[in-house]
């Protein structure tokens, strides 16, 4: 029998041997001791991009304005009264437009209001109660309320010429009502009439000669 020669390594193999040792004992510590820290930083840094996302503002253009369609009931009524006094064709909807309020800017104007725009109550009120003395009596001037048929005929020919002017945007009725005393009040006030409302001689020969249409003038 032989004897077992005693194992000798060399410095290499030394080397090796304590560097693979060294490398085991790190990743036992790190599994054991490192990780836990780590994964809290990154929760915790997951966790700030996510509130930091969350929270981003986002600055308003300058001059932005929130839009807003409110049912308001007095804006529906006074719609409906603009309506039958011929100041508004829109939707009766209850929502105050652009429509609406360009609508009662022109009753006030017409009226002698202050221009506000804005429906109100009170408006109702007054277009209620125009619209009711506008029917009982007309202007002082103006034609019977119950014209003949020549009449009648006469007063469409002046409705059908402030029509084509953009005076008059109502019916071609032969009626003398508000819509057309306004229109006729607009027309002589920009043409350097006497305002009457009515349909008068100087009128009709005005309208005649701005419309080209002998026919105006015809009774």
């Amino acid at each position: 029998m032989y004897e077992q020669a005693p194992l000798r390594m060399g410095p290499a193999s030394i080397v090796v041997v304590t560097a693979t040792a060294v490398l085991g004992v790190a990743i036992v510590y790190n599994a054991l001791f490192a990780q836990g820290p780590a994964r809290q930083g990154n929760a915790q840094l997951a966790g700030l991009s996510s509130d930091a996302a969350a929270r981003v503002d986002v600055e308003a253009p300058s001059g932005a304005q929130t839009i807003q369609l409110k049912y308001d009931p007095v804006a529906e009524d006074t719609q409906r009264e603009l309506q039958s006094a011929g100041f508004y064709k829109g939707t009766i909807d209850g929502v105050v437009g652009r429509h609406t309020r360009d609508a009662i800017s022109a009753y006030q104007k017409a009226n002698g209001l202050d221009v506000t725009g804005t429906p109100s109550q009170e408006l109702i009120e007054h277009i209620r109660y125009t619209r009711q003395i506008a029917e009982a009596s007309l202007f002082t001037g103006s034609v019977d309320p119950a014209p003949d048929a020549e009449q009648r005929a006469r007063v469409r020919r002046v409705q059908t010429a402030l029509s084509e002017l953009a005076y008059y945007q109502g019916e071609i009725s032969g009626e003398m009502q508000r819509p057309t005393q306004l229109a006729i009040r607009q027309f002589e006030r920009e043409h350097g009439l006497p305002e009457t409302g009515a349909v008068t001689e100087a009128l009709v020969a005005q309208l005649a000669r701005i419309s080209g249409d002998t026919e105006t003038d015809t009774p």
